[in-house]
C-alpha cells in the first residue's frame, strides 16, 4: 500500500520535500557587530525539526577549517579553527527547534567575512550564506594644541580603535566647514583597528571654538570633541612689523630721501631701546648672581605624584621625569587626578618656609611650571591663573608669559634650558629663573597663601620630557 501511495504522489506532482526535506535560512542583509562585543549569526531550519542527530557546520569562506562543528550530539572542537576555539557557541536548548544560530564572542576585525551555515542529515544537505561586518567605534578622542603655525595655532585631533576607516570633520565656532584645510593620516594597529589623526591650522575668529567630529558610517555613530582657545594664545602682529609695512607702502608715494631718513631715525630709536633693555637685563642678572647662593641653599627634594598625573602623561620610575604621550595610561580616575589638563603635582607640599627646585625644559616648547594650591580643580577645563590657585609661567613656542590675571609677557633674551622655581611661603612670593644662565624671569608678589602648595608641572609637547634636576650651586 505504501508503494501505491508513493506512485500516486509522483503521478500527481506532489514533491517529496514535505515528507523529509528541509531548508536552511538566514538573514539576507549583512550582520553588523561591534568589535569587542558578541556577534549573533542567525540560522534556522524550515520546518523546525531537531538537529541533535545531524551534522551542523559553520564555515568561513577564507578559512580551511571550521569555525564551529557539531556532530554526534556534541561540539567537535578538534575540527575547529584555532582562532575561534573558546569564542563560539550554539544555543543547545534551541537545537531541537531547528535553531542552529552561532554566537561569536569578543568579535575581532578579522572575523569580518562571509560565513556558511550548513546542516547534513546524511540523506540531505542544505546551507545558506551569511555576511558579517565588524565595526569599531573608537576610544574617546581629544583635541590638543600642537604649537604655532604661520599666523595661527596648529590643532591636532586624534582617536584610536576605529573600524572601518572613519571620516573626520572639522568645524569652526560659527559652523563653517574647515575639513578641506586639514591633513588626515590613518594607521592600522596589530588588531586591525584604525588610529586616525588630523591636524588643522586655525586663526582667531569670533568665538575661537573649534570642533572635531569623527564618524563611523557602518555603525552610523559619531564622536565629537571641542576646544575653546583663549584669544591670548593666538599670535599677534607686532607694532614693529606694522610700522615696516606702512613704510613699504609709503615708498610708492614719498621721496626716496624722506624714506631713508625715516628708516635711519627709527633704527636709531630702536637701538637706544635695545641698549636700555640690555642694561636692565644685566642689572637683573647681577642681582640674581649676588643672591644665587642664598636661593640654591633652599633646594627642595621634589618628586612627581603619579596619583595626580593626567592619564596621557608618562612618569618615569624614579618620579623625576614626565612627558606627554599619544595614548592614555590604564589608571584609576579618582578625585586627585587631573583629567582635562595634561598636568601633574609634586609628591610633597609646602605650608611654610622657602623652597627652590629646577626643571630641565630643553627641547620642550610647550610647558607650564610653578606651584598650585592643594584644592585646585583637577577635573575642569579651567585657566591656570592665580585666581584659580595657580602661580605659573608658560612657554608656547618662542612666547613666554606669566599666567597672571592680565597675562604678562616675559622678556627672554636667551631661551632657557632649565627653569628654577623659588617659593617663599610666608612672604607670598613665587619667582622664576633661567637656571642655566642664573638670570631672572618673573615674580608673583603679594600672594596670600593659606593652604598647602605643591610643585606644578604641565606639558603639551608630545614625547618631550620635563626633568627635575639637581640645583646648580
Amino acid at each position: 500500500m505504501e508503494g501505491v501511495d508513493l506512485i500516486v504522489l509522483l503521478l500527481f506532482g506532489v514533491p517529496l520535500s514535505i515528507y523529509g526535506k528541509f531548508t536552511v535560512t538566514g538573514p539576507s542583509h549583512p550582520v553588523i557587530a561591534i568589535v569587542g562585543q558578541d556577534a549573533l549569526l542567525e540560522c534556522r531550519l524550515k520546518p523546525e525539526i531537531s538537529v541533535t542527530n545531524m551534522v551542523v557546520r559553520w564555515l568561513k569562506s577564507d578559512l580551511g577549517s571550521a569555525v564551529h562543528m557539531y556532530r554526534n550530539g556534541k561540539d567537535d572542537t578538534a575540527a575547529q579553527d584555532h582562532d575561534y576555539r573558546g569564542r563560539t557557541e550554539l544555543f543547545k536548548d534551541e537545537l531541537t527547534k531547528g535553531n542552529v544560530s552561532l554566537r561569536i564572542k569578543n568579535t575581532r576585525v578579522r572575523d569580518e567575512g562571509k560565513y556558511i551555515c550548513s546542516v547534513d542529515d546524511e540523506t540531505d544537505f542544505e546551507e545558506t550564506m551569511i555576511e558579517l561586518k565588524a565595526g569599531g567605534l573608537g576610544h574617546e578622542h581629544w583635541i590638543q594644541i600642537d604649537g604655532y603655525y604661520k599666523n595661527g595655532i596648529q590643532l591636532v585631533c586624534e582617536s584610536n580603535g576605529w573600524f572601518p576607516k572613519p571620516q573626520i570633520l572639522w568645524t569652526g565656532g560659527d559652523g563653517q566647514n574647515l575639513t578641506g584645510q586639514s591633513e588626515i593620516s590613518y594607521h592600522q594597529d596589530l588588531k586591525g583597528l584604525v588610529n586616525v589623526q588630523s591636524s588643522l591650522a586655525v586663526t582667531r575668529d569670533s568665538s575661537n571654538r573649534f570642533q572635531c567630529l569623527i564618524q563611523n558610517n557602518l555603525l552610523k555613530k559619531e564622536q565629537e570633541a571641542a576646544i575653546q582657545i583663549s584669544g591670548d594664545f593666538f599670535p599677534t602682529v607686532s607694532g614693529w612689523l606694522v610700522f615696516l609695512s606702512v613704510i613699504l607702502c609709503l615708498l610708492i608715494v614719498t621721496f626716496t630721501a624722506g624714506i631713508l631718513w625715516s628708516v635711519k631715525r627709527h633704527r636709531y630709536i630702536k637701538d637706544l631701546e635695545l641698549d636700555k633693555s640690555i642694561k636692565q637685563f644685566d642689572q637683573w642678572k647681577s642681582l640674581v648672581e649676588a643672591d644665587w647662593k642664598k636661593i640654591s641653599e633652599c633646594e627642595a627634594s621634589v618628586t612627581l605624584d603619579t596619583e595626580t598625573a593626567n592619564p596621557r602623561l608618562e612618569v618615569s620610575k624614579d618620579l623625576k621625569n614626565v612627558r606627554l604621550t599619544r595614548t592614555e595610561m590604564n589608571v584609576d580616575d579618582h578625585g586627585e587626578r587631573f583629567t582635562v589638563w595634561e598636568s601633574v603635582l609634586g609628591s610633597e607640599g609646602f605650608t611654610s618656609g622657602t623652597h627652590y627646585w629646577e626643571v630641565e625644559v630643553a627641547g620642550n616648547q610647550h610647558w607650564t611650571l610653578g606651584v598650585a594650591k592643594e584644592t585646585v580643580d583637577r577635573k575642569g577645563d579651567i585657566h591656570l591663573l592665580t585666581g584659580n590657585g595657580f602661580w605659573t609661567i608658560v612657554r608656547a613656542q618662542d612666547k613666554f608669559q606669566a599666567n597672571s590675571d592680565n597675562k604678562s609677557d616675559i622678556c627672554v633674551h636667551k631661551i632657557p634650558r632649565k627653569i628654577g622655581v623659588y617659593l617663599n611661603y610666608e612672604s607670598g612670593i613665587v619667582s622664576f629663573y633661567s637656571a642655566n644662565t642664573k638670570s631672572y624671569l618673573y615674580t608673583f608678589t603679594g600672594c596670600k597663601f593659606t593652604e598647602k602648595l605643591y610643585p606644578f608641572f604641565s606639558s603639551t609637547h608630545l614625547n618631550k620630557w620635563l626633568r627635575i634636576c639637581p640645583v646648580q650651586h
